[in-house]
């Protein structure tokens, strides 16, 4: 049982959230054009289903957060 428990230091780490959110985000261009549909036409954009609109919200945070850690957010740099 103690080597199992050994192995669990890492949890006693502090973990930076924004960092691994950070590091996991990958560009997405398909989501790039669902930002651009709900920025062009609003009208259509609110017709799409309630889990589109989310994922495009949790993609635009991720993002965000990656761009603020210092990842290049732009097409091609993942």
């Amino acid at each position: 049982m103690n080597e199992y428990l050994s192995r669990t230091a890492f949890l006693e780490e502090k973990r930076d959230k924004g960092q691994s959110r950070a590091s996991a985000f990958k560009w997405d261009a398909r989501m790039e054009e669902l930002a651009a549909l709900r920025d062009s036409r609003p009208e259509v954009f609110e017709t799409l289903g309630t889990s589109v609109r989310m994922s495009l919200g949790y993609y635009e945070n991720d993002k965000k957060i990656a761009a603020e850690h210092g990842r290049d957010v732009t097409k091609g740099a993942n």
